[in-house]
């Protein structure tokens, strides 16, 4: 009669398609599976014995053969299942439910939920994927071992007189980017200290792209700390790290990094300053009621600006951040939605509306309708226009 531990080996060898092999002590005693013509696990006595030797009850015990090659170890109370060896891929997100070929890959994701299968079964635990790549991955021995390279590097800063470049100037910098205060970011950014940024790479591009990274990641919790909404925070600190990794000399890097601590800073600024935001609105307010006004007119830029007292740049680039097109699209979307109605509700010849609304020619007029309405002015009048 099968059992829910048989259920679940016969689930293992058909998702992960290797056998499992059934150790006592240190004697096959079976295969789960149908075992191959030629098993080179079995014929390697050495590294069983070290599989079986190092293997845990309370967790999932994993040999890495290789950077995508590893064999589990699942120790029950007389009994440990030897599992593999799987090939592991955690460049694709392909995780089967199925295996339909002999050399498929795994995420080490998916792997480790199907090696707690059988752990939690056997022992009615809990583990989950975390720790079996803790037990697996941070070993006490790792540990000492980044200890004594720490003790070395520390060593080396100390005879070649290296510091750090100064903290408070770093919390300077963040708070600056906290409060939105863009001119207190400047000077921070202008100071003069001693120190030097450590090398984190094997080049100075690569070390720089480190750093910048860190320092991305500061500012993207500095300006949700300040306001910024978590997922816009996120998804500008993706975009400026994928912009980093494309770099190719050090200018570039140090150009993106001032930059984002530039954005950041600004988007928290108009977030918790209202009287700005009053400002723009009301600068914004105006602009679209000139535009309202003189839609039979040609519109210039350098008018609407005077009109509204600010500059060109200035009115281009606020209108831009709040209404996400630009001043010149908005004009003509306006004339094109005005002159739809001349098409349905009057019989004025083509080339009249396109003149009323002060598009240079006819053809002008239809290409900018066809672009934004996806049909032409005649076409658009036979559909919708008045019986």
């Amino acid at each position: 009669m099968k059992t829910a531990l048989d259920a679940i080996l016969n689930h293992l060898i058909r998702v992960l398609r290797v056998p499992i092999r059934l150790f006592q002590q240190d004697r096959l005693i079976q295969y789960w599976g149908h075992p191959p013509h030629s098993d080179k696990l079995i014929d390697n006595r050495e590294l069983i014995n070290q599989l079986l030797l190092d293997s845990s009850k309370d967790f999932p015990y994993l040999k890495y053969l290789s950077a995508q090659k590893v064999i589990a170890v699942i120790s029950g109370k007389n009994i440990k299942y030897l599992i593999g060896p799987v090939t592991i891929n955690d460049s694709s997100e392909k995780t089967p439910v199925f295996a339909q070929t002999d050399d498929s890959t795994y995420s080490t994701e998916f792997l480790f939920e199907e090696l707690n299968l059988l752990q939690n079964a056997i022992h009615g635990s809990d583990l989950q994927n975390s720790d079996i790549f803790i037990n697996n991955h941070l070993s006490e021995n790792k540990i000492r071992n980044n200890d004594a390279q720490i003790a070395r590097y520390s060593s080396d800063n100390q005879e070649n007189e290296f510091v750090h470049n100064p903290y408070d100037q770093e919390v300077r910098e963040l708070r600056s980017v906290t409060e939105g205060n863009l001119s207190a970011l400047k000077e921070s950014i202008h100071e003069s200290y001693e120190g030097s940024f450590a090398t984190l790479g094997p080049t100075k591009l690569r070390s720089l792209k480190n750093l910048a990274i860190v320092d991305l990641a500061l500012l993207a919790r500095a300006a949700i700390k300040g306001g910024i909404d978590y997922e816009q925070s996120f998804t500008i600190n993706d975009q400026y790290i994928r912009s980093v990794e494309q770099a190719n000399n050090v200018q570039d890097v140090i150009a993106l990094s001032l930059q984002a601590k530039i954005q950041y800073t600004e988007l928290v600024h108009n977030i918790n300053y209202p009287v700005e935001k009053t400002k723009t609105n009301l600068i914004i307010k105006r602009c679209k009621k000139y535009i309202q006004t003189h839609l039979h007119n040609k519109i210039h830029l350098e008018k609407l600006a005077k009109y509204c007292n600010v500059s060109e740049q200035y009115l281009s680039k606020i209108f831009h951040n709040t209404q996400q097109t630009t001043v010149n699209e908005y004009i003509q979307r306006e004339k094109i939605e005005a002159s739809k109605r001349d098409l349905i509700y009057t019989d004025l010849p083509i080339n009249t509306i396109a003149l009323n609304f002060a598009y240079a020619s006819t053809s002008h007029y239809g290409s900018v309708f066809k672009r934004i309405i996806g049909m032409t002015p005649l076409k658009y009048r036979n559909t919708f226009g008045k019986v």
